[in-house]
């Protein structure tokens, strides 16, 4: 292998015209699963600007809404057509939505990133093909196998951190990076002892959903260590469409805590303008002096 390592995020198979936005997933989503799709649409802020933050936009789930709307099942002890039903109706309601999100709504992602069509070799043209070191590592955030198929990089020099789509029986991991503290529980400032269980019930449930929806960036990164131990050769990074989203910062820190950084040159691609990817450069302390920022097309 040589001293490269290229981080490839989304950006890479939009320029390479797969449709894999999550934008598009939300478009597959209402096609496919109307009644999650809405509920998607009820509990998040969901419009066309957002989407392509959806992992992030995970971590903003209404509660509040929720338990408002799961409330009407919530039937007094007293009611006069009261039904042993009713000791779990409230909690049905919330577990319904939790699950839609947590479990339903990510089964439907995985089907929809096994179906994206990745272009063949031959398919390329000068004004898509970008140039790419087969003997380099690297890092892939996407799910695709594009750089197997369309570059014929040997899978041996790819870790998918987050799963691969061409292997079914792969974890195709999403999720938000907001892990809540023990004091941010619904039920923190309860008192158990008086308060109505069902209340402390459906509570716990839409506890659970945070930690059913977060992404274990630290859990992975030391599934993987060896790979990021390997780094301390590398000589040169090359990022290609990944947003640098705060999500993924983890993983950032990671190689930069098993790199050379004061001589490692950085290479970063930008969509539009380079100013978001400087920002988050910065924040993550890599000296500007080491970096450079081009289109794609550019590297």
């Amino acid at each position: 292998m040589t001293n490269k390592l290229y981080i490839i995020g989304n950006g890479f198979d939009r320029h390479h015209g797969i449709p894999s936005d999550y934008k598009d997933f939300g478009a597959y989503l209402e096609k496919t699963d109307y009644e999650t799709y809405q509920i998607i649409e009820r509990y998040f802020p969901v419009n066309d600007q957002s989407w392509w933050q959806f992992e992030e936009m995970l971590a903003f789930f209404d509660t509040d809404t929720l338990i408002d709307d799961a409330s009407n099942f919530l039937v007094s002890y007293g009611a006069d057509d009261w039904s042993d039903s009713y000791h779990h109706d409230y909690q049905f309601e919330l577990d319904s939505t939790v699950d839609a999100i947590s479990s339903t709504m990510r089964r439907h992602f995985a089907s929809w990133i096994r179906q994206l069509p990745i272009p063949k070799t031959q398919q390329l043209t000068n004004a898509i093909r970008v140039r790419i070191d087969p003997a380099a590592q690297f890092l892939n955030f996407n799910y695709t196998h594009t750089l197997q198929k369309t570059y014929c990089i040997d899978d041996a020099h790819i870790l998918h951190i987050h799963g691969k789509a061409d292997q079914p029986d792969s974890d195709i991991i999403i999720g938000h990076g907001w892990e809540r503290e023990p004091e941010e529980s619904l039920n923190h400032h309860i008192n158990q002892e008086e308060a109505d269980t069902r209340v402390i019930e459906g509570n716990r449930i839409v506890d659970d959903y945070f930690s059913q929806t977060f992404k274990p960036c630290e859990k992975i990164i030391a599934k993987n260590s060896l790979f990021f131990a390997g780094l301390n050769t590398v000589q040169e990074i090359l990022i290609m469409g990944h947003s640098l989203a705060d999500v993924d910062a983890p993983y950032f820190q990671e190689i930069i805590n098993n790199i050379n950084h004061a001589t490692v040159k950085w290479t970063v691609s930008y969509h539009k303008d380079s100013t978001e990817a400087e920002e988050r450069i910065c924040a993550l302390g890599i000296d500007q002096k080491h970096v450079e920022y081009k289109r794609l097309l550019q590297f």
